[in-house]
Parts: structure tokens; C-alpha cells; sequence
């Protein structure tokens, strides 16, 4: 009689361990194909969005792979930011480099401020997506896709090549990409 009991408590406590896991929400993320479909959405509606870069940039973060919308849109306001610190980080390198004329001086001054108050908005979204405020987001990352345009329209205003262009376009379509993934959210 014991051995009987003991099998039908071990069954039970099994076939409960069973149903709880089984009906348990995964706690971790949603599908192996997240940053792919969080990408082509984004993609389809922002003829600005780069795919193979919003692809390729999410997927190179380990944490993307088992993340939500929600933690993508993190990780690309993370990599944009440190992307735009970098070209902040290339203006002050070319401002102690070499001498240069006073208008690219204050091309490159101008580059350095809104890098800086890009990254600063950066943060702020952060902080927002953090707490549900997605368009308070959506409104700091706006001005953070702006900034790479504001740099290279100093330069061409006087006529002068742009030191920046590339790093530009690599900052650019990171801003774009965590845009456009936290325009997702709401």
C-alpha cells in the first residue's frame, strides 16, 4: 500500500511539474527570427531603414536573440548611441589633428553639439522606453536621426568637404533603426 501511494504522489507531482511548464509563459524571448521580422517591418514602412544594417547591427548583440520588440528597440537606441559617442569621439580627434580654417573649425564645433545633444536625447529615450513612454522616445530619437544631417549641411553650406560623411551615414541609419523599432512599440 506505501509503494502504491508513494507512485500515485510521485505521478502527481510530476504530471503537476508537467502542466506548469507547459502552461508557463516563457520568460525569455519570443522566436529565433525576432530581429529578421522586427527588421522587414520596419523596412516596409521606412524607405530610409537599411535592412542588411538594422539585420546585421541588432543580430551582433547576443541579448537581441531573445529579446521583444521592446528590448530591440533598447539594444538600437544603445548602438546608436555609441555610434554617435564615436563620431563625437572623430570630431574632437579632427579638431586636435591638424590646423585647419576657421569655418571647418566651426563646422566640426557645430558636429561636436549635436552629437552632444543627441546623445544626451539618446539617453533620455532610453529612460522612456524603459518606462512605457514610448513617443517621448520616439520625439529624443527624432532629433538624434537629425543630427547627422545637421553636421553634413554645415559643411556643404560653405562649400566645404565633409570629414564626416561616412561615419554620417553609419549614424544616420542606426538613429533610423531605433526609430523605426520603437515606433513599433506605440
Amino acid at each position: 500500500m506505501i509503494q502504491l501511494t508513494s507512485f500515485f504522489l510521485s505521478l502527481f507531482f510530476f504530471l503537476l511539474f508537467l502542466n506548469q511548464t507547459i502552461n508557463s509563459p516563457m520568460v525569455t524571448a519570443t522566436h529565433p527570427d525576432i530581429i529578421l521580422e522586427t527588421c522587414k517591418r520596419c523596412a516596409k514602412g521606412d524607405p530610409n531603414l537599411n535592412y542588411t544594417l538594422c539585420v546585421e547591427s541588432l543580430s551582433s548583440v547576443p541579448k537581441s536573440h531573445h529579446s521583444d520588440e521592446r528590448g530591440l528597440a533598447i539594444v538600437a537606441v544603445k548602438l546608436s548611441k555609441a555610434k554617435m559617442k564615436h563620431a563625437k569621439s572623430m570630431v574632437k580627434q579632427l579638431l586636435k589633428a591638424k590646423p585647419m580654417g576657421r569655418y571647418m573649425k566651426n563646422c566640426l564645433l557645430t558636429c561636436k553639439d549635436t552629437y552632444s545633444d543627441s546623445i544626451s536625447n539618446l539617453k533620455d529615450s532610453l529612460k522612456a522606453i524603459k518606462s512605457g513612454q514610448y513617443k517621448d522616445a520616439n520625439i529624443q530619437i527624432s532629433s538624434a536621426v537629425d543630427a547627422p544631417g545637421n553636421c553634413e549641411d554645415s559643411f556643404q553650406d560653405g562649400n566645404i568637404k565633409s570629414p564626416l560623411t561616412e561615419e554620417n551615414k553609419n549614424v544616420f541609419g542606426l538613429a533610423v533603426i531605433a526609430l523605426d523599432i520603437t515606433a513599433l512599440l506605440g
